[in-house]
């Protein structure tokens, strides 16, 4: 059986909850083949985890970095190009491909009301697309005519700035390059997401007949709100949100299977109107051998330890601002902070507030580590101070290692503590550290809570049961279609 791994940005490129999530998939299921497709900012990323036997391939989508689309593929040839520009003309752009791009436009407009309409619209573009010139397509007089028409004839996008329509057609050709690709055949197309990567499982779905399931960790358009530019007036807003809520509708309409990693997303999907009965929790799980308790040499007093990429829905600004109560009450300790730094602007503006508030000597950035059972294991406490989650690998692989956790309550967090654990609002630095120093305070709570954490993660959260969950949900999924001739 060969199943496609969708994702944005992540595996095999980048470490994180995702690209462990599926980076554990398919080094475990090794009866099943895979093909990941990323789609990624630029044309030749690091890969930063080992290739599983049952990896066949991994088709990088560069949504920027390359002047002609495909370029950075070894299949590419000039005489390709040359042959698709020579059948693209302006009169078959009008024709077939900007009537689909209107009604993609539309769609964006309105949030999403017709999935179908937008379904259909994805599809014809994508087929016009693979045999056409995308460079010329989109330089047609009648795209841009028909972009302008549908935003300056528009009631409440026409009041958007000339320089916010000018970026926004930027983005838009550079987010329709995914369309542009010839996907592979396979028995099932799995999203990580239900965002831009997932509108090519839509594609195949439609195309192809093939099973399309999409896994929420932290719900896309959930986390999109919370991104938003706030430079952007309200109809550049407006639009922007609606352009993402379409996206996310087209997926849930599509999908065979949605796969919320806690009960909380579910909230959100059923807000959406996704039909309760094709939504089941799948809860993240870790190798519970290989985060256990264990002795590790800790010179000087046992810091807080923080597992997080260094931007801003991890919200570390919140840590940086919670040392200050911290090192009033506790001034030996520290704070290790161990992961890749995704956004310099926002490592910096930590730094920044760090050196304002007299604690820089005292928060550690340790990049990132290929050994976090290492690191978690120093910790007196390991804190997860996030504005959005979803059911994050750092908390139940700390608690696998019997450590107990002071976290925001964002997402599934709640819910993978329990009581093993304190769980404080987001973007609140004095709850932060008033949970941190309770737990530096009394060190029967601490040990008491450390057992519970290491208790629970046997029960509930172990890589086994999360593996045969994907094992049984894959062949269920693909058996209602039939197994067809991919395997």
């Amino acid at each position: 059986m060969r199943i496609v791994m969708l994702n944005e940005g992540t595996y095999p490129y980048y470490k994180g909850g995702v690209s462990t999530w599926t980076h554990l998939l398919i080094s475990n299921l090794k009866e099943f083949s895979f093909i990941a497709v990323a789609l990624t900012t630029k044309p030749f990323p690091k890969t930063l985890y080992p290739s599983p036997p049952n990896l066949r391939y991994v088709m990088n989508i560069p949504l920027w970095g390359t002047e002609h689309l495909g370029e950075h593929l070894k299949e590419f040839t000039i005489r390709k190009l040359i042959k698709l520009s020579a059948w693209t003309h302006e009169d078959d752009i009008r024709e077939n491909f900007t009537p689909y791009f209107r009604t993609f436009l539309r769609e964006a407009k309105l949030g999403g009301r017709d999935p179908e309409a937008m379904g259909e619209a994805l599809v014809k573009m994508h087929k016009f697309l693979l045999n056409h010139s995308f460079r010329k397509t989109f330089r047609s007089i009648h795209v841009w005519k028909a972009f302008l028409e549908e935003m300056i004839e528009d009631e409440l996008y026409s009041n958007a700035r000339v320089s916010y329509m000018l970026k926004l057609s930027h983005v838009i050709r550079h987010l329709f390059r995914i369309l542009a690709y010839d996907y592979p055949e396979a028995n099932l197309y799995h999203s990580s997401a239900s965002g831009l990567c997932g509108l090519i499982g839509v594609i195949k779905k439609l195309e192809s007949g093939i099973p399309y399931i999409v896994t929420e960790h932290g719900v896309y358009f959930r986390e999109r709100l919370l991104e938003i530019y706030p430079e952007l007036n309200l109809p550049e807003k407006i639009f922007w949100l609606n352009l993402f809520r379409a996206i996310t509708l087209v997926n849930y309409h599509y999908a065979d299977r949605i796969l919320p990693v806690c009960e909380f997303n579910i909230r959100w999907e059923t807000e959406f109107g996704v039909s309760r009965k094709k939504v089941e929790v799948i809860y993240n799980g870790v190798d519970v051998e290989r985060f256990k308790p264990m002795d590790v040499d800790v010179k000087g007093a046992k810091p807080i330890v923080v597992m997080s990429r260094i931007e801003k829905l991890k919200d570390i600004l919140n840590m940086v601002e919670a040392m200050e109560y911290i090192s009033k009450e506790a001034p030996e300790t520290k704070c290790e902070i161990y992961g890749p730094i995704v956004d310099e602007e926002y490592f910096n503006a930590c730094l920044k507030r760090a050196y304002e508030l007299n604690v820089s000597d005292k928060i550690l950035f340790m990049g990132p580590t290929d050994n976090p059972e290492i690191a978690y294991n120093r910790a007196e406490v390991v804190v997860q101070p996030s504005l959005s989650e979803g059911f994050p690998f750092t908390v139940i692989e700390a608690m696998s290692c019997g450590k107990p956790v002071v976290a925001t309550n964002v997402g599934g967090v709640k819910e993978a503590i329990g009581d093993a654990g304190l769980v404080v609002p987001p973007r609140s630095p004095r709850d932060l550290a008033d949970a941190i120093l309770k737990l530096h305070l009394d060190e029967g709570l601490r040990k008491s809570m450390g057992d519970r954490a290491r208790e629970r993660a046997l029960k509930l959260f172990s890589q086994r049961r999360f593996i045969e969950e994907y094992r049984r949900l894959y062949l269920e999924i693909v058996s209602e279609y039939g197994l067809g001739e991919h395997t």
